[in-house]
């Protein structure tokens, strides 16, 4: 009985690496050539969401670089949409449902933004409810190349 216990604790702890890995996977092969000419930070915020869910995120932004902000997400989940807020939790920009969910952008100062992800659906009410890989990616543009565009 005690190995049983054991086996099904070291089960529990693998399960959220194996979600890491899942994501990591989807975003290396669908979501990081979005980034086009931005260079991707190396910074993999990802998780695995079901419909009705939502997820926040503080990320830094420095004066002086452009960001390419790209949510990305397995399709089977649906709409997912995005919000950025100021430290104050002012909108900023608020991605559209059925629109590509890429923002643009530069800051006037150095500051932490908020980004909300919104898994548009609702909740199931059984166990048979999909969950799937939502990947945040910011790329950035070097200040001397930004002033040479």
């Amino acid at each position: 009985m005690n190995k049983i216990v054991k086996i099904i604790f070291v089960i529990a702890l693998l399960l959220p690496l194996l979600g890491t890995a899942q994501c990591k996977h989807f975003t290396k092969k669908h979501c990081i050539a979005q980034l086009d000419d931005y260079k991707f930070n190396g910074q993999l915020n990802a998780a695995i969401l079901a419909r009705g869910d939502t997820a926040e995120l503080v990320l830094s932004f420095y004066s002086g670089q452009k960001y390419r902000l790209f949510v990305c997400n397995e399709e089977q989940l649906g709409d997912v949409t995005f919000v950025l807020l100021d430290a104050d939790r002012n909108v900023v920009y608020k991605s559209k449902k059925g629109e590509e969910q890429i923002f643009d952008f530069q800051v006037p100062s150095t500051q932490k933004l908020i980004l909300q992800v919104i898994v548009h659906g609702e909740k199931t009410t059984h166990s048979l409810e999909f969950q799937g890989c939502v990947s945040v990616l910011i790329g950035f543009i070097e200040p001397e190349e930004v002033s040479n565009n």
